[in-house]
C-alpha cells in the first residue's frame, strides 16, 4: 500500500480551490446537511478510494463506506458514500471524481493486461516505467498496485539502468565491466541492469558476470524468445526484462517468450474509467 500524506491531500483540494467556492457562496448552501454517492458507470477495477475518503474527511465530512483499491466492481456499484456539510462536499466532488476516474482507469488496463500476460506465462512480472507527470508518482504507483502491476524504477536512486546515452561517455559496451568493476562506490545493494537495442549485444552481455539484469528494447518476441533460449545455457540468473512498444494487443506474444519482467508504459494510456457522482440534500 502506498502512503499518501496529507500534503499530498492538501494539494489536491487546494489546486481545485484556490480560495473559495464562490457557487456555493453565492447560492447560500454551504451549511446544509447532504450525502455524496460514487458509483461506477461500467465493470473496471477501482483504485484511489482510500485517496477520495481522506479528502472528505479532511474536508469534514463523515465516509459512510468505501471499496479498497484493487476490488473489481460491476456496472453501477457503489465505491464511496459521504455526508457533511455542502460546501464540503461540492469541494470534494470533482477532485474526487478526477481521481478516481484516472486512477481507475490505470488499475484496470494492468490487471487487463495481467491476466492477459499470466494466462500464457504464470511466472512474468508486468512492470510499469516511470512515464508519469511529474508529481503524481506516489497516485498512479498506487493504481499500478491495485491493478496487479509492480513499478519498474521509482527513480534514479533506485536502481543502475544503464542505457546507450550512458555507454556514450564511457567509449562503449566493451569498456562497461572496466568501468563497473573498477569503481570506486560499488553499489552493493543495488541490481545493475544494462539496456541493449540489437540480438548481437544482446549475446554478448549474456556473459557478463557484473550485470543483474538484461533489459531488451524493443526486440521483436521471436528475438526475445531466441535470447531466453540462449540465456538459460549461459547464465541462467541474469534477469530478462522486455520492453518497449508493449501493450494491450501484443502483450501475450511477449508473455509466450517467456521473459522475467515485461515493461511497459501503456498503463499511462488508459481510459479513465467512467465514474458518477450523486450529491443529495439530507
Amino acid at each position: 500500500m502506498i502512503y499518501i500524506t496529507d500534503e499530498i491531500i492538501d494539494k489536491i483540494i487546494k489546486e481545485d480551490m484556490p480560495y473559495s467556492d464562490i457557487t456555493t457562496e453565492m447560492l447560500g448552501i454551504g451549511e446544509e446537511k447532504g450525502i455524496i454517492s460514487f458509483y461506477t458507470r461500467s465493470e473496471g477495477v477501482i483504485a484511489g478510494a482510500e485517496i477520495a475518503g481522506k479528502i472528505f474527511t479532511k474536508l469534514g465530512c463523515e465516509v459512510l463506506s468505501k471499496v479498497e483499491s484493487g476490488e473489481k466492481l460491476s456496472t453501477d456499484s457503489l465505491i464511496l458514500q459521504a455526508k457533511g456539510k455542502a460546501c464540503a462536499l461540492h469541494t470534494g466532488w470533482k477532485v474526487s471524481l478526477n481521481t478516481l476516474e484516472y486512477l481507475s482507469g490505470i488499475a484496470s488496463l494492468c490487471r487487463e493486461m495481467a491476466d492477459a500476460a499470466h494466462s500464457v506465462n504464470k511466472n512474468v512480472v508486468l512492470a510499469a516505467t516511470r512515464k508519469s507527470m511529474p508529481l503524481s508518482r506516489e497516485l498512479v504507483t498506487l493504481a499500478f498496485q491495485a491493478g496487479g502491476v509492480a513499478a519498474h524504477r521509482l527513480g534514479l536512486s533506485e536502481t543502475v539502468l544503464i542505457f546507450k546515452q550512458h555507454l556514450e561517455f564511457i567509449g562503449g559496451l566493451d569498456n562497461l565491466e572496466k568501468v563497473i568493476k573498477s569503481s570506486n562506490h560499488k553499489m552493493v545493494e543495488k541490481k545493475i541492469i544494462l539496456e541493449t537495442e540489437n540480438i548481437q549485444d544482446s549475446l554478448k552481455a549474456l556473459h557478463y558476470d557484473f550485470i543483474d539484469g538484461l533489459q531488451l528494447d524493443k526486440l521483436s518476441p521471436d528475438e526475445i524468445k531466441n535470447i531466453v533460449t540462449e540465456k538459460n545455457k549461459i547464465n541462467p540468473k541474469i534477469l530478462i526484462l522486455a520492453a518497449g512498444g508493449i501493450n494491450k494487443g501484443n502483450i501475450k506474444e511477449y508473455a509466450k517468450a517467456m521473459p522475467d519482467v515485461i515493461v511497459s508504459s501503456a498503463f499511462f494510456h488508459a481510459k479513465p474509467l467512467d465514474i458518477k457522482a450523486v450529491i443529495e440534500k439530507e
